[in-house]
């Protein structure tokens, strides 16, 4: 998927490199994949998740230590999105958040980052009609990017 979401920001914003990528929720298997290109191109990531649910520190010492990206795990994602070129998130259901639902609603409203988005996306709870609909919204490009991204790996592991 990471080879997907970095074609669809080429395309889409013209470059990965002196970015700011922020992704809001847990510590998942996507956040370990933006470590992991980070690891080799130089961009801003930013992880806002609470507390208790943070990326494996391996992982996040490891994109740290290559020294090519700035790398900053944070609780608070209002102070996180500040400045952010692209705003990522996933599923919010098991996070046990649902009582915020309408105060992140409000609190996100507007913004002007490039929204990505993993999906499939639970609409109203993790991310809201009209952000997903947003012209600032990638969504869309992102996952049709993903067929492209697999086909190119596969020729590249059939050696064609």
């Amino acid at each position: 998927m990471i080879m997907a979401d970095a074609l669809t920001m080429l395309e889409q914003i013209g470059r990965i490199e002196n970015t700011k990528v922020v992704y809001v929720g847990d510590g998942n298997n996507i956040v370990h994949s933006w470590l992991l290109l980070a690891d080799v191109l130089p961009f801003h990531f930013v992880c806002a998740c609470p507390k208790g649910f943070e990326p494996d520190a391996h992982t996040v010492e490891m994109a740290r230590g290559a020294g090519i990206s700035k790398i900053e795990i944070t609780n608070s994602p209002r102070e996180a999105v500040k400045g952010a070129d692209v705003v990522y998130t996933d599923v919010w259901a098991s996070m046990g958040q649902k009582e915020e639902v309408d105060y992140r609603k409000q609190k996100f409203q507007g913004f002007t980052a490039y929204l990505m988005h993993c999906l499939l996306a639970e609409r109203g709870v993790e991310v809201t009609d009209g952000a997903i609909e947003a012209p600032n919204s990638i969504v869309f490009p992102q996952v049709e990017n993903r067929m492209h991204a697999q086909n190119a790996i596969m020729l590249h592991v059939l050696g064609a």
